[in-house]
């Protein structure tokens, strides 16, 4: 045996037992992740799944804050069918911010309640308490405000990669607190290929979006070119995907002006194979032979998923809205963004890769997460203060 051969066996013991004991510390310390609508409790669905494919023992709360709701009943049942673990205020959550016994608070949305925790240099330099994580809301055409809010996070996470390079720009180095910036969203990891019967599938899905197009003529274009796919594909079923009922979510941040059904009431005799549906997206992906959108996330949703995707941008009155400009900057040389031929012929583009490379993360997401939320609580709290010149 070598002289280093027993000191390597101590430290390897060492770092078993740290790593032992940083697993029962996980355990016993739960992640929250909050959510107070329909999008936002689809993140918290689907960061929840990707923490626990990095750690299955990881503790999780799915924590539902009250004083932003924007839920109906049949949208927290269908998407949390067990219900949350705990439901929060506003004071209960700035409580939360201070609770030691959290190991980490982790949201798409900076609410309101949080902004005063997050702006005290005396809160975030204060030791033994959660980590706040902070990811985009999804597609974030205009970025600033975004960025602005999250400042002063524990630890951001952004998507395309080119936003990292934005944010440090912006944001430049903060001298308030620690903080930690990665690459990717739960939404947007690469896909692992087209699924196997893809061959197979007939579904067509339309994913609506509740702003755009945001003028009734470009909202009736868009149904009279999916009646068009309909009545000439009469083998297959064309799904108008809600993204909520007109009934619902009246108090969202993003309010349906026109809605599909009641549209759909006006132009009289449709084809039979155009259909009207609400299921989730996981529910619609898992039959979808391929998806159409504007300016909807689910493009985001359908590549994801290794699905043909088609951006329709040229409807009516596109011109007039304030999303389609963005999206097709972000979409510029994905492939992806489609001609009103192609779209009436089913023809969808060819993925660029390195678009797909620069917009969507690795699925490591979990594992740097919680990578991250260990950085966090072994920082060192020590203001380092730059003294005066002479």
């Amino acid at each position: 045996m070598t002289a280093t051969g027993p000191r390597q066996k101590t430290l390897a013991l060492v770092r078993s037992r740290r790593r032992t004991a940083q697993e029962r510390h996980r355990a016993q310390r739960p992640i929250v992740i909050l959510f107070s609508d329909d999008s936002t409790l689809i993140f918290a669905r689907r960061m929840r799944e990707v923490l626990q494919a990095a750690d299955p023992d990881c503790l999780i709360e799915m924590v539902w804050f009250t004083d932003e709701s924007a839920l109906s009943y049949r949208q927290i049942t269908q998407l949390l069918p067990q219900g949350p673990d705990r439901v929060l205020g506003g004071k209960q959550l700035v409580s939360l911010m201070r609770d030691p016994s959290v190991r980490a608070i982790l949201t798409s949305r900076i609410y309101r309640a949080m902004l005063r925790p997050l702006n005290s240099p005396v809160a975030r330099w204060s030791g033994n308490r959660p980590c706040v994580l902070s990811f985009l809301g999804g597609l974030d055409f205009f970025p600033a405000q975004g960025f602005a809010r999250r400042r002063n996070c524990d630890a951001v996470y952004l998507f395309p990669r080119s936003a990292l390079a934005d944010y440090a720009q912006q944001v430049g180095h903060s001298t308030e607190g620690w903080q930690d910036v990665g690459f990717g969203h739960p939404s947007v990891m690469r896909p692992d290929g087209p699924p196997a019967d893809l061959a197979d599938r007939r579904d067509i899905y339309f994913f609506t979006q509740a702003l755009s197009p945001s003028t009734l003529r470009g909202r009736l274009h868009m149904l009279r070119v999916m009646a068009a796919i309909a009545k000439a594909n009469p083998e297959r079923r064309v799904f108008i995907k809600l993204r909520h009922l007109p009934s619902e979510n009246r108090q969202h941040l993003h309010l349906e002006k026109y809605d599909y059904p009641g549209l759909m009431a006006q132009l009289g005799p449709l084809p039979p194979n155009l259909l009207l549906t609400d299921i989730t997206m996981e529910e619609a992906l898992e039959t979808a032979a391929l998806g159409i959108t504007c300016t909807s996330t689910a493009a985001m949703d359908l590549l994801r998923a290794g699905l043909p995707c088609m951006v329709y941008l040229d409807f009516v009155d596109a011109y007039r809205d304030p999303l389609v400009p963005p999206m097709r900057k972000m979409f510029q040389g994905s492939g992806v963004i489609t001609s009103t031929e192609d779209l009436l012929n089913l023809k969808p583009g060819t993925l660029n890769p390195q678009w797909l490379e620069d917009m969507f993360c690795p699925d490591d997401l979990g594992a740097r997460v919680l990578e991250t939320l260990d950085r966090f609580h072994a920082r060192d709290f020590q203001i380092r203060r730059e003294l005066p010149s002479p």
